[in-house]
């Protein structure tokens, strides 16, 4: 299972410069069939890919939606510890290091995504602000299958460039198109 980022352009839009445009950013536009989706979008647009590399998994797209820290349960890392007959003071030293390693792992993967994030809001600004495009769409899928695969939209949400944020981004939700617009 792996989670892809697929587009959606008007079929008008100069796919060729903002494929240019896209590579720039560590992405693409490679048309994409998928008849279930080409079914879902409007008429005068088409579907890509824009993935570049195996998958789009550790996105911050969507990122905030899913809610998880991932922060362990140190009560319970406690309490099983204390069950192998450690001492407390022992398991205090341990948990505080442990707490300490998942502090500055966080830190790290914080900083990561807010450049990815960051990537991301350059990306659509480019992308819309190139003059090629009316408007440029961005689904977040987790693919069991085929990129080729059905998928039912969740819903079509349109965000204009004005509002467009981190928090935006950190919160789309998977199987819901996102229409940027000027």
């Amino acid at each position: 299972m792996c989670h892809y980022v697929t587009a959606v352009l008007p079929k008008h839009a100069d796919h060729d410069h903002l494929d240019g445009i896209a590579r720039k950013h560590g992405r693409q536009f490679r048309r994409l069939s998928n008849p279930s989706i080409e079914a879902q979008i409007e008429p005068d647009e088409q579907y890509f890919i824009t993935t570049v590399g195996h998958c789009d998994c550790g996105t911050p797209l969507g990122a905030l939606a899913q809610g998880s820290t991932g922060a362990p349960d140190w009560l319970v890392l406690e309490q099983r510890l204390l069950k192998r007959g450690w001492s407390k003071a022992k398991v205090a030293r341990s948990i505080a290091q442990k707490q300490d390693d998942f502090l500055t792992a966080a830190a790290s993967s914080a900083s990561t995504n807010l450049k990815e994030v960051a990537s991301w809001l350059d990306f659509i600004g480019a992308v819309l602000g190139s003059g090629r495009t009316s408007h440029l769409g961005l689904l977040l899928h987790m693919y069991s299958g085929s990129i080729e695969s059905r998928i039912e939209l969740a819903g079509r949400e349109v965000v204009r460039a004005s509002g467009l944020t981190a928090d935006v981004l950190g919160n789309m939700k998977e199987d819901v198109l996102y229409v940027f617009r000027h």
